[in-house]
């Protein structure tokens, strides 16, 4: 399921989930005072913690956010990402790329892992046990360690924490989790060093620091990572959060889109559907099958296109001045 549907099933179900999320605030709440009041110890590390995370579940910009990050930090040391390995069962550290050698694909590490480490020259681990991976990274020389969705791990000390979000009013469904999308508490933005807001508009979260970040369309990229200059109509198809998202981006990029097709997200795909998306591709009379980059990854087939994007962040250069 993507975000929309399970949104959509939330509200329909929201009478019977309102006594869990209260049970899941209130030890939320009591967590967060326990380590705020140093009742409950994080453990610190010799290499610099930088944490990206978020207040609410679902697609935010936090991938993004920590690829411009690696690339920017990678200039003045060894740098380590950490992705949680989701949604594989596996309970290894893996080490996917070090120093820009990759070693694992999405067929064993998580997708974003897998991405980052595509896009990036550094170092990627992805594990389960970030504490694990913090003390392989430590040992494999990392000068700066960032934190992929780490907002809420506690227990780890962060040197700098940073909080992404993708709306001016990140609260507005008033729940936590499962009746809405809220798994940490507001209050938790006062303990972050800067909150990125992924958006069009100024951000009205208050009494917080806050940077602009605007999301980019880059291109439409062929299996080769050549940008294609024409507009070719489109089928499309993606297995992410917010796939009308998606659509939006493909549209604003000016191409045609003919057809399309939404998998849960994190999906792997297959043979059979790869064959199923090019038949739909045919039948819609589609120039090209067309999809993210993030699942592109996970199938890197030379009839399948992705719309590639970046990301550009309000004062960068002060902000990694700040983490350094």
């Amino acid at each position: 399921m993507n975000a929309d549907e399970i949104k959509n099933l939330q509200k329909k179900l929201r009478p019977f989930l309102i006594l869990p999320s209260v049970v899941y605030g209130s030890f939320v709440t009591i967590r967060n005072f326990l380590y705020d009041k140093s009742l409950l110890k994080s453990e610190a590390y010799s290499s610099k913690i930088i944490s990206v995370g978020n207040i609410a579940v679902g697609g935010v910009g936090k991938t993004p956010v920590v690829i411009e990050l690696a690339k920017k930090l990678s200039k003045y040391g060894d740098i380590c990402v950490i992705v949680g390995n989701y949604p594989k069962k596996d309970k290894r550290v893996h080490i996917v790329s070090v120093k820009g050698s990759i070693f694992k694909k999405t067929d064993t590490v998580s997708d974003e892992a897998y991405m980052i480490a595509k896009k990036t020259d550094i170092t990627v681990i992805a594990s389960k046990s970030r504490k694990a991976a913090i003390e392989l990274a430590v040992g494999l020389g990392s000068k700066y360690i960032i934190l992929d969705d780490a907002l809420h791990k506690r227990s780890i000390k962060k040197d700098f924490e940073i909080c992404v979000v993708d709306k001016e009013k990140p609260f507005e469904d008033g729940f936590y989790l499962p009746a809405g999308t809220i798994r940490d508490a507001k209050s938790s933005l006062r303990r972050c060093d800067v909150v990125i807001c992924v958006n069009k508009s100024r951000c009205k979260l208050k009494k917080v620091e806050c940077n602009e970040a605007l999301i980019e369309n880059l291109g439409v990229f062929d299996n080769k990572g050549q940008k294609i200059k024409n507009k070719p109509s489109a089928f499309v198809f993606c297995g992410i959060g917010k796939p009308t998202y998606f659509l939006k981006s493909v549209e604003e990029c000016g191409l045609k889109i003919k057809g399309y097709k939404f998998f849960k997200d994190h999906y792997m795909y297959t043979q059979k559907d790869l064959f199923e998306l090019k038949k739909m591709k045919n039948e819609s009379d589609a120039d090209i099958l067309l999809t993210t980059y993030k699942d592109f990854v996970k199938i890197e087939n030379e009839d399948v296109y992705y719309l590639d994007m970046g990301l550009k962040i309000e004062k960068f250069d002060e902000l990694i001045g700040r983490i350094l």
